[in-house]
């Protein structure tokens, strides 16, 4: 963050404060001393809209390899592997044939 004024880099956050729908940090220059206030909006975040909530992403065989995890990778390896989220591979490990044949039957 820089200074409002001098422009310097050298910025320290003094305290923050939680206001409804944003974050208020209070500031100051260590280079010329000047305080500043800065104000962080929070987003909102579309939910996924092509995928319904705890809808399951993987199919039988990348949660098999999940499963025999066979290379010996951590969550955020397979993770990034498959592109989904840590909670999915952690659902992908507990994944068994008998969920997969009632997917089938739906």
């Amino acid at each position: 963050m820089y200074c409002p004024k001098c422009h310097s880099k050298k910025t320290k956050v003094v305290s923050t404060d939680p206001v409804k729908d944003a974050t208020k940090r209070y500031c100051r220059c260590l280079d010329c001393e000047a305080r500043f206030t800065t104000i962080e909006k929070y987003l909102e975040t579309a939910q996924n809209p092509g995928k319904v909530k705890g809808s399951f992403v993987l199919n039988s065989y990348q949660c098999k390899m999940i499963k025999k995890n066979k290379f010996m990778l951590d969550r955020n390896e397979w993770a990034a592997i498959y592109d989904v989220s840590k909670t999915t591979v952690i659902k992908a490990e507990n994944w068994t044939e008998s969920e997969k044949n009632k997917e089938n039957l739906k």
